[in-house]
């Protein structure tokens, strides 16, 4: 090393030292890209219930947050504020729904999620062959859900016992105080597998269709980020994963 060169090393040190602040100021000053706010009913979301680790809408939210370069914060409320949460921005997307059940001021992505509504009925009475079995009889339904179909089949005649929960709705109909609920077929499948449903009901599937995903207008993402990030999760496979999950 020449003599000119160790002259030079104490200065170059110096000036890199002075640089570090400098450098470790301007790393600490970037902003953190935004959560991608992926709202559930306060039942399904992993914070209010646990860890739901390989859950559906779990396992949707982080593959959306991924596709869509963000990081996932799962906002758990219960039904009647979810609407209000995606109208006023603090949340971004809701899915899983239909605008028919799912009512407000919001875009929708395309549909994809296979889902069945199904009438449960208690082994008191027969087997219900139609809705027309209901009509005018006590129906087991959750506060703030839509049942289109019924709804429009049965008119006034379509009697509801709201409760907050489908666990709550399922208490009042084993306690007797109903023969008949409603819910979705995946619902009756993940949320009561091992018999907690008493032996010998019958069920009547109602509809099937394919739901979507209700994404806020003053949100973090357009629906047209949500619905791209849905066509390449299905490209890739990864849809096909997730929606097993259900």
């Amino acid at each position: 090393m020449t003599a000119s060169l160790r002259a030079l090393l104490p200065p170059l040190a110096a000036a890199l030292l002075a640089a570090q602040p400098l450098m470790a100021s301007t790393a600490a000053a970037a902003p953190a890209k935004p959560a991608l706010r992926f709202v559930q009913k306060i039942e399904d979301a992993p914070a209010q219930s646990g860890p739901r680790k390989g859950g559906f809408q779990e396992a949707l939210g982080n593959a959306l947050g991924k596709q869509l370069g963000m990081p996932v914060q799962f906002v758990g409320l219960p039904r009647k504020r979810m609407t209000s949460a995606l109208e006023s921005g603090e949340g971004d997307v809701v899915c899983g729904y239909l605008p028919a059940w799912f009512k407000g001021d919001f875009n929708w992505s395309r549909t994809f999620i296979p889902t069945s509504e199904v009438l449960i009925a208690s082994k008191r009475v027969p087997a219900p062959m139609s809705i027309d079995a209901v009509r005018g009889k006590t129906v087991g339904t959750v506060l703030g859900f839509h049942y289109p179909d019924i709804e429009q089949k049965l008119g006034a005649d379509f009697l509801r016992d709201d409760a907050p929960s489908l666990n709550l709705t399922v208490r009042k109909w084993q306690a007797g105080r109903f023969d008949y609920f409603l819910t979705t077929g995946q619902s009756i499948q993940k949320q009561f597998p091992h018999g907690e449903l008493a032996a010998g009901y019958n069920l009547l599937v109602v509809s099937e269709v394919k739901s979507g995903c209700a994404v806020s207008r003053k949100g973090r993402v357009t629906v047209e980020q949500v619905s791209a990030a849905l066509d390449a999760l299905e490209k890739s496979g990864e849809m096909a994963r997730v929606l097993q999950l259900r």
